[in-house]
């Protein structure tokens, strides 16, 4: 075998090997590996959610922050491919959709304030936040103990952060603090902060802020689909233990029905996510 080639096969193989170093999650240490491994088991493994085709759920939200005599309700029906993550969301109560086709997001009828790119996968984080703690290019730090008030046990707390942005919608500086029960080793509560920043200018924040939020939820209720430990309730705070702002009910989990990939094209009459697009096109 000559010089040349054995140079190919030692650039590759080493190129392999960086690559299979960097998949998945990165954690702080062995003990953060541990109690984050130990939460993706409580919650039904990573094999069986990986291989769902999809999942789908029902999101109803009740808003306390929304303005006097505004509607307080969001209510949408959500459908993520589990390979591509692709995206559709049905909005029947004000009429609209919304879609992701892997490359660009666009809606019908949107008339929130809210950018569609960060809705479509809002609330697939909220829903599945155990399970995303496997993917690839997620820093999870070492853990801490925290005291929730209400909660009699102290919790374990791991900051869960990004290499890079992970998806529409999100920035690389946003983040998820997690809250896991020491004995049941369930999620039973987070922080999350987003730097989304179309999402910022449309909430008339200042250049200088970098995050929405942190916001504080509460998991009060699982439902079991397939195997799977899903939160079915949480409240929205401030602050953990302070007064709630957001009520939410997850209902109709399916992880069974395959994805319908023509439902996440862009419809005729269908808006592009002119912000989205900026983003997207300046990264590549």
């Amino acid at each position: 075998m000559n010089i040349t080639i054995l140079k190919f096969l030692s650039v590759f193989f080493t190129l392999v090997l960086s690559t299979a170093l960097v998949a998945g999650p990165q954690y702080a240490s062995d003990e953060s590996r541990r109690v984050i491994e130990a939460m993706v088991k409580a919650h039904g493994g990573i094999e069986t959610w990986r291989a769902a085709p999809a999942i789908r759920f029902t999101d109803i939200m009740h808003d306390e922050y929304h303005e006097r005599g505004g509607w307080a309700w969001w209510a949408t029906h959500e459908v993520i491919d589990q390979k591509t993550r692709q995206v559709y969301q049905d909005w029947p109560y004000i009429d609209a959709r919304i879609g992701y086709d892997g490359t660009h997001v666009w809606s019908e009828n949107w008339e929130r304030g809210n950018p569609p790119a960060m809705m479509v996968h809002f609330f697939y984080y909220f829903v599945n936040l155990p399970w995303i703690t496997q993917d690839d290019g997620v820093l999870l730090s070492e853990p801490a103990e925290f005291n929730w008030p209400g909660i009699e046990e102290p919790l374990i707390e791991v900051k869960m952060t990004f290499a890079k942005r992970p998806a529409p919608g999100k920035s690389d500086n946003g983040y998820y603090v997690l809250y896991i029960h020491p004995e049941t080793n369930r999620l039973v509560g987070y922080q999350y902060a987003n730097g989304y920043r179309p999402m910022l200018d449309a909430f008339g924040f200042p250049p200088e802020q970098k995050l929405f939020g942190p916001l504080w939820r509460r998991i009060t209720a699982y439902e079991e689909v397939g195997g799977l430990l899903f939160p079915a309730a949480f409240h929205t705070m401030p602050e953990a233990g302070e007064r709630i702002v957001g009520d939410h009910l997850i209902l109709n989990i399916d992880i069974s029905t395959p994805f319908d990939y023509e439902r996440a094209q862009i419809p005729e009459g269908g808006v592009l996510d002119k912000e989205w697009e900026k983003i997207r096109k300046a990264a590549n």
